[in-house]
């Protein structure tokens, strides 16, 4: 980047700040880094300015670096991280356009970042990255203490069970005692109106009477006494193998996760919105003559590969923008409300429009207060679908030609819709619970797969359990339903085995 180019940049990032204000979008201070690609190759490797080592990382970081140093591709376009006060970085050898684009970009991700309820949320669970250059100090005397192979084991195991935690990100479960004497006092109170429903005969009532006695018998005995979806809380509170140093590198690991899943809840929006912006933004700074009209067809070149759909996986940069776009539209024209709802007419509803002009304060609100679930459930309607061609497809080939190409399998709006939420809320991560750590009283630990149609991936099972186990130290037992028969699959330190 030269110098004139760079000043260019200043008085850009400038007007953008300028822009920003007058759309309305939230502002702060954000500090550009202009860097060699390999600094950005770190950054999106290792999460974080600073964090702790794992070879996970390096691993990254290698397989990015080779890809970038053979394709010149590989690098992300913009990386941000939404601190106290947001930092980006800019590629040296970007084209002046794809910068001014990424600004623009990061700007609406300031904004997203500063509004979202979600991200605010995520943001009280804890300060990520300053717990991440503080852990990788104590990581490095743990290293030297216990020695390398027991740190990095021991981060293996959180890594692989990180992102189970429950469905709601800001669910605290109840510590097991409190959780416990909660059920206990909501069965002795079904036991207290048994006494006093008359309407039950002597035989009903001892047989009732007999199953809550049975259930507040398990529940004195049995640990968790309800099923626990944070599974490294549990293991981490409840594992008599952990030693203090391997408590503090699982609390590290599952914090960092809990801090970060707000950012998965919203990863299409947060993209759409930085994306539906930079759009309106770069066309304004053409207008204005910050970007020249050759300058504007790169910035289109590279606008148009962010944002193109792809057949055979959900690109959030095309998703994201063109949901805020079609939720504009909607509000601008009226078409929401129990009027437009229960118009039949088709041709009435294709150009209906009261000027209702509600749109910006449509997406605003979007932007503040949704998850991508709720925009998918709002928003995916089937016009939308169809005319975003959201349909499920699959890789085949060209009889005539032999090439590979994406054949539609699924083109039902309604097929479609719940695939798409079941996907927004689970995000790939199937739900799986503890729901007995003394399981046969010979401290196995039982594991319950939840089948919402997220189905568990099986070569990913046994290294799971192994991990478990590592941290668990007595057996594990995982059961998951497949095809309507339950399926045990188990660890006992030694031998693999499905049931």
């Amino acid at each position: 980047m030269t110098q004139d180019e760079l000043r260019r940049l200043i008085r850009i990032e400038e007007r953008v700040h300028e822009l920003a204000d007058e759309y309305g979008l939230m502002t702060t201070k954000i500090d550009f880094e202009v860097c060699p690609a390999r600094r950005i190759l770190e950054a999106m490797s290792y999460h974080f300015p600073t964090n702790f080592s794992h070879w996970t990382f390096g691993r990254d970081f290698e397989k990015n670096r080779t890809f970038y140093e053979h394709t010149g591709t590989g690098i992300p376009y913009e990386q941000v991280w939404n601190f106290e006060r947001p930092r980006a970085l800019l590629v040296d050898t970007n084209p002046l356009p794809l910068n001014a684009m990424i600004i623009a970009h990061v700007y609406g991700h300031v904004d997203f970042f500063l509004a979202s309820s979600f991200l605010k949320r995520g943001r009280s669970f804890s300060n990520v990255a300053e717990e991440a250059r503080y852990a990788a100090e104590r990581f490095r005397k743990y290293e030297a203490q216990y020695g390398q192979t027991a740190v990095e084991q021991t981060m293996d195991a959180a890594l692989s069970i990180q992102w189970h935690q429950p469905l709601d990100v800001f669910l605290e479960e109840p510590d097991e005692e409190d959780a416990r004497q909660a059920l206990i006092a909501r069965e002795k109170m079904k036991l207290a109106s048994l006494e006093k429903n008359i309407r039950l005969n002597n035989k009903e009532r001892a047989q009732e009477t007999e199953c809550v006695i049975r259930r507040l018998k398990r529940l004195e005995d049995i640990t968790p006494p309800e099923p626990v979806y944070d599974i490294l809380k549990y293991i981490n509170r409840q594992s008599t193998r952990l030693k203090p140093f391997q408590q503090d590198i699982v609390s590290v690991l599952r914090n960092q996760a809990r801090a970060l899943a707000p950012n998965m809840l919203t990863k299409m929006l947060n993209e759409g919105w930085a994306t539906y912006w930079h759009l309106r933004i770069i066309r304004k700074l053409t207008e204005e003559g910050l970007i020249t009209s050759s300058e504007h067809g790169v910035w289109t070149t590279f606008h148009a590969k962010v944002t193109q759909r792809n057949k055979l996986h959900l690109n959030v940069y095309h998703l994201g923008p063109a949901i805020f776009e079609y939720a504009e539209h909607c509000w601008d024209t009226g078409r929401f409300g129990r009027e437009y709802e229960d118009c039949t007419d088709p041709i009435e509803r294709a150009h209906w429009d009261t000027g209702a002009n509600k749109g910006k304060e449509k997406i605003f609100s979007m932007r503040e207060s949704y998850s991508d679930r709720m925009a998918i459930e709002e928003f995916a309607t089937d016009e939308f679908i169809r005319g975003n061609e959201l349909y499920i497809y699959r890789e085949g080939e060209d009889q005539r030609t032999g090439d590979r190409i994406a054949v539609i399998m699924e083109k039902n709006p309604g097929i479609i819709r719940r695939y798409l939420l079941m996907y927004f809320s689970y995000y790939g991560i199937p739900s799986i619970a503890v729901v007995d750590g003394n399981y046969q009283d010979k401290r196995i630990m039982l594991l319950k797969h939840d089948d919402h149609g997220m189905q568990l991936d099986e070569t990913y099972i046994e290294g799971t359990l192994r991990h478990i186990h590592y941290l668990w130290g007595y057996p594990v037992y995982l059961d998951s339903i497949i095809d309507d028969k339950t399926h045990r699959y188990s660890f006992d330190g030694k031998r693999y085995s499905v049931d």
